[in-house]
């Protein structure tokens, strides 16, 4: 059985790897197939640090990886870097063992010890840090932290200066709530 799962999980990378339009492998930037500076289309695989102009696709990478933007489904690393935009979902190879942060706007799922969107993000955080300039939808972890919020926290300590939502924690911190800025267990404001 175990050698039928194995074939079974070669082929399928095949199929993948043949069908994407560009493949890129990496051991150390810049000490990859086709370099820092070009984007892929396709799969990217890395080891030790992989970095590409913008990333389309499959983004596998052991230790890691930087890239302009990102589109796709991302697994692996410990440290994940997008420069610019990232839509998509973003996986680290052990629960939450994991550092990503995006400089423009992200769209999806984030997982990871700390994640950081330096602009807007709008889906799912989930992490022990999770902090964002402005953020639509959910966070879930001991500090989320952002300027303004849309939508639901849930950790030991929330905080934001203008909330559009929820928040449950030990501390919840909202300068805008419609009962108190700093309350235990529950903040809110419904004004949207």
């Amino acid at each position: 059985m175990k050698k039928i799962v194995t074939f079974i999980g070669a082929l399928m990378m095949g199929v993948s790897i043949s069908a994407a339009e560009s493949l890129e492998l990496g051991l150390l930037s810049p000490m990859q197939l086709k370099g820092p500076n070009t984007s892929v289309k396709g799969i990217r695989l890395g080891a030790v640090y992989t970095e590409n102009a913008n990333v389309e696709g499959l983004d596998l990478n052991l230790l890691a990886n930087k890239k302009r933007s990102f589109k796709g489904l991302s697994l692996g690393s410990f440290y994940d870097r997008t420069e610019g935009d990232f839509t998509g979902v973003r996986l680290p190879w052990f629960a939450f063992i994991g550092f990503n942060s995006v400089g423009g706007n992200m769209k999806g799922l984030q997982l990871g010890t700390v994640n950081i969107v330096e602009r807007s993000m709008t889906g799912v955080q989930i992490g022990a840090f999770n902090m964002s300039k402005s953020g639509y939808g959910f966070q879930l972890g001991a500090l989320n932290m952002n300027e303004r919020f849309r939508g639901f926290q849930l950790g030991l300590v929330n905080y934001t200066k203008n909330l559009e939502g929820l928040q449950i924690g030990f501390v919840n911190i909202a300068e805008n709530s419609e009962l108190l800025p700093i309350l235990p267990l529950v903040n809110f404001n419904m004004r949207f």
